[in-house]
């Protein structure tokens, strides 16, 4: 099926530029030609590197009928399962409790689902690019650029960093281009100055992957005319609701309407129960209060509906760290902690961020083996982690009744 939509794309669109990147352009066709030079994949291909090869490592794997996973330049490769189940064509990863990441399982009518509501919801078209400022291995930059890209025609325009400078040039190459963005980045943009020079060049700017500030969305909107527009999802089950209004938002916990397509109730937990044909077939392993599957997914999010069926956010129960709109599991951070042989027992969790596009900080309390200085432990962790998952904050002297505690206990201690 995708792999089909695919070819209809091509038809469509052959010689027109598919992709941007630095001072490369490809059409559709070399992405094509660059496809057929491919081997045949007996098994998950892994879809990594720069957009183009993202691109071509997924449609090689539609063609030859073996999931995608899409992954960071250096991530390390995830142990997947010995046996896929029948018709999976799409897999996504989502922290662990045992600090190994778990797969989430999609047929080619799920992901295609979910790349066609997004750009029907976003209004996106052959004729403006996206902009690629974020990574698309995650869900929310692989469904917004990727698919709308192979699917639909939807040019992209790749960026190697967000830095405003080198946004604001890739700006100035096009009359009119789409900005999908995460807080943290909005709000980079909007200190230097680009998007007030700019505005007139925005179809659209989208915000996800983490709460967007009335704070920032007014001030974006005072100074250059400019609208956020709130997105909301989950990996499980790609896009739940956006935010359509032409002005700033009255609430913070205001998450915008349903999609066309996508059924959101409040479950017996509190939690948002969404219903929608991009809805995940299921985890490799299920834990037991968990509903994924047969069309429906259980949020970890906790929240309400109000009048006109927009969802309003009360709180997070998920256990994973969101780091301006990247989201880890402490047990993973734990384990390297451990393994590390330089302290007896760790407990990793998350506070909140000074800068609320941030969101969270990592904090980790440690019990140090006799002689072991921080600085040691803390230069071999940075070595076995990105940037961003090393913790900000570190406790050496917690007490008794700290490491008795939960995290969602400490990071209320932590946060006071």
């Amino acid at each position: 099926m995708p792999y089909s939509r695919w070819l209809q794309t091509l038809g469509r669109f052959s010689d027109r530029i598919a992709i941007i990147d630095g001072a490369d352009t490809w059409t559709f066709a070399d992405l094509a030609e660059r496809l057929a030079a491919t081997p045949i994949a007996h098994g998950p291909v892994l879809a990594r590197g720069g957009v183009p090869d993202i691109a071509v490592a997924t449609l090689r794997g539609w063609r030859d009928g073996q999931p995608v996973l899409p992954l960071e330049k250096d991530a390390t490769e995830p142990e997947l399962p010995a046996e896929m189940p029948a018709g999976i064509a799409h897999l996504k990863l989502t922290p662990g409790i045992a600090g190994k990441p778990r797969a989430v399982f999609f047929t080619a009518e799920q992901i295609c689902a979910d790349g066609d509501r997004l750009t029907a919801a976003m209004e996106l078209s052959p004729a403006v690019p996206n902009l690629a400022a974020i990574s698309v291995t995650h869900s929310y930059g692989f469904s917004s650029i990727i698919l709308p890209m192979l699917l639909h025609g939807v040019p992209v325009h790749a960026v190697e960093v967000p830095f405003p400078r080198v946004v604001a040039d890739a700006l100035a190459m096009h009359d009119r281009i789409v900005l999908p963005a995460v807080p943290s980045i909005w709000r980079a943009w909007h200190r230097s100055g680009i998007l007030a020079e700019a505005s007139s060049r925005i179809a659209l700017a989208v915000s996800a992957g983490a709460p967007l500030s009335l704070e920032l969305e007014t001030a974006v909107f005072e100074s250059c005319g400019l609208k956020l527009h709130n997105f909301y999802g989950a990996s499980e089950c790609g896009g739940i609701s956006f935010d359509t209004s032409a002005t700033p938002r009255n609430c913070a916990s205001d998450l915008g309407s349903p999609l066309d397509g996508v059924s959101v109730s409040v479950h017996d937990s509190g939690r948002f129960l969404v219903a929608s044909s991009s809805v995940a077939r299921g985890y490799t392993e299920t834990r037991p209060g968990e509903i994924l599957g047969d069309g429906r997914f259980l949020t970890q999010d906790f929240g309400s509906i109000a009048g006109g069926q927009r969802l309003q956010l009360g709180s997070s129960g998920a256990e994973s760290i969101n780091v301006a709109g990247r989201k880890i599991g402490p047990a993973k951070i734990e384990a390297v902690l451990m393994a590390t042989g330089m302290i007896t027992r760790a407990k990793v969790f998350g506070v909140p961020a000074h800068d609320p596009e941030r969101v969270e900080e990592i904090t980790a309390l440690v019990e140090l083996e006799p002689d072991v200085l921080l600085e040691d432990l803390r230069q071999l962790v940075l070595a076995k982690l990105a940037g961003w998952e090393c913790p900000r904050h570190w406790v050496t002297d917690a007490a008794d009744d700290q490491w008795r505690m939960g995290r969602a206990e400490l990071k209320a201690r932590f946060s006071a």
